[in-house]
């Protein structure tokens, strides 16, 4: 066989075997059990998140210099203020799902509209408030030293307060 009768070969015998694919999983496809997508197991068990969080906080107290006092009330504020919150995180979602169909609506409704986006304002500034007091509380019980290097932590793990502007790890 010549050179380029070879590479039509190959290039026709690829084609055909991706279209053969494509045949065979079209079929699988369309068996699909229409609705939502079963439920998946957590990757991660609780056990599995406090030894990462156990590492976490030994590699923070090792890198700052912390003493034992300072990781427990840090560790305390840290938990607190995400216990304090989370009503306000899942009302946030709430919120903006609100907001998303209002304004996918066929025909809006401005005042309705306005009225969910004061909202979503509304639980995002009690939000970063409640961070910014969490960062104040953190920063009280460090050295100058140990908030620069605590800063710099924060940088590397992406958190809002690290980057100007940003909105937190998701934020683009």
């Amino acid at each position: 066989m010549s050179r380029c009768s070879q590479k039509t070969f190959t290039i026709w015998g690829i084609a055909g075997s991706l279209i053969m694919g494509l045949a065979m999983a079209i079929p699988a496809l369309a068996q699909q059990p229409a609705g939502p997508p079963p439920q998946r197991e957590p990757l991660l068990t609780p056990e599995d998140r406090a030894a990462m969080a156990q590492v976490y906080w030994h590699r923070v107290q090792v890198t700052l210099g912390l003493n034992d006092v300072q990781v427990a009330d840090i560790h305390t504020l840290i938990d607190t203020q995400r216990t304090a919150t989370r009503a306000d995180v899942q009302s946030l979602i709430a919120a903006r799902k609100q907001l998303q169909a209002q304004l996918d609506q066929a025909s809006p409704d401005s005042a309705a509209i306005q009225e969910a986006a004061t909202r979503v304002k509304e639980l995002q500034a009690k939000l970063f408030d409640s961070r910014l007091q969490t960062q104040l509380a953190v920063r009280a019980k460090l050295s100058p030293d140990q908030w620069q290097q605590w800063r710099a932590l924060q940088k590397g793990r992406g958190y809002q307060w690290a980057r100007p502007g940003g909105f937190g790890a998701g934020a683009r």
